[in-house]
């Protein structure tokens, strides 16, 4: 039996504020107030500092000095960053749950019913709905991988993920598809083949994440259009079969 550690002061404000952001509270590029947010959750300056600094470390916010703390913004780098260095971290994530998981039925079990949960999300044609159902999927893959530190930096990125997806409404018109995206990682975790499984993952995320690079350029700000640098080119996504060639992506500046 394995004791769960209650939850520090930090760690809930940290999750208040992570909340705040993934629902649309605080746009991308908002400023985050110390001393308006340590009064509206009745606790200490410091407090709400030492959570800003741990949403920072996962990309949430930005702390800019002597100017304060921002909501990370949305661009194009940040969808590559996000999605191809989940395309590296979470193949393995889920490999390694598989693996733990031998002969038993624990892990598929869990897969399959966040799966029935996403295929209910997807009719709903609720978005945030859809996207949370598909961060509970993905979760379930990779949460028994029992490698605590690839863990945290996987919970991190489906926070990350699911702010992209819901501003992108990659999910919003065909439910169907979400489906059909997800299928071959059930499948692969119900044959027991983790090089499949790697790959299926792999192969979805690029997917994903092509997708939101391309929505996300034709959201970025006509002035970023019109600049003089030289627009964002992502550079290779993790290989190791890719069912298609990566389209090129004509990104935007960033800010």
């Amino acid at each position: 039996m394995t004791l769960r550690r209650p939850e520090t002061l930090t760690g809930a404000v940290a999750r208040h504020i992570s909340d705040a952001i993934v629902r649309g509270d605080y746009p991308p590029g908002s400023n985050l107030p110390e001393v308006a947010i340590a009064r509206d959750l009745e606790t200490s300056r410091g407090t709400v500092r030492e959570a800003l600094r741990t949403l920072a470390a996962g990309g949430l916010v930005e702390i800019i000095p002597h100017r304060g703390v921002f909501v990370s913004q949305l661009s194009v780098r940040a969808t590559w960053e996000i999605t191809s260095l989940r395309a590296i971290l979470e193949p393995y994530g889920a490999r390694l749950a598989l693996e733990a998981a031998g002969d038993g039925t624990v892990l598929l079990g869990e897969v399959e019913e966040a799966f029935a949960t996403l295929k209910v999300a997807v009719k709903s044609g609720d978005p945030v709905v859809v996207a949370d159902a598909d961060v509970g999927f993905h979760r379930a893959v990779f949460a028994r991988c029992d490698h605590q530190m690839l863990r945290t930096r996987l919970d991190a990125l489906q926070i990350l993920s699911r702010r992209l997806v819901l501003v992108g409404e990659i999910y919003a018109s065909d439910g169907p598809a979400v489906v059909r995206q997800h299928a071959p990682i059930v499948a692969a975790v119900r044959a027991r083949r983790p090089d499949e499984l790697e790959n299926a993952i792999r192969s979805h995320v690029i997917e994903a994440g092509q997708i939101l690079m391309s929505q996300m350029a034709e959201r970025q700000p006509a002035r970023s259009r019109r600049s003089k640098v030289e627009p964002f080119r992502p550079g290779s996504w993790p290989s190791a079969a890719t069912p298609t060639d990566v389209a090129p992506i004509i990104g935007t500046p960033d800010r």
